[in-house]
């Protein structure tokens, strides 16, 4: 029966996220276990791509603009997804040497 729940919802021991994902969006305040592995071939990198629409509403709101409320920040879509190709080939090429 333990080995059916593992990893699961009906698990309460064991994160089911952590369990399937290797992150957990409540970190080191989740009720439940994490098993970190003592060795992987992931690594995780945070924060290391910074989002054009995250970036527009920082911008805003530095800028005193209310994001959210009624304001909507503008994002050129193309631009964005070029950045992020850019972004993505530069990330590629680097990680593979």
């Amino acid at each position: 029966h333990l080995a059916r729940i593992h990893g699961t919802e009906e698990d309460k021991v064991n994160c089911p996220f952590y369990f399937k994902i290797g992150a957990c969006r409540h970190a080191d305040r989740c009720s439940r276990l994490h098993h970190r592995p003592a060795f992987s071939p992931t690594i995780l990198i945070k924060h290391i791509y910074r989002h054009p629409v995250r970036e527009a509403e920082l911008r805003a709101a530095a800028e005193g603009a209310a994001v959210g409320g009624g304001l909507s920040v503008e994002v050129d879509r193309e631009k964005a997804l070029e950045d992020f190709l850019v972004f993505f080939e530069d990330m590629f090429s680097e990680l593979a040497k």
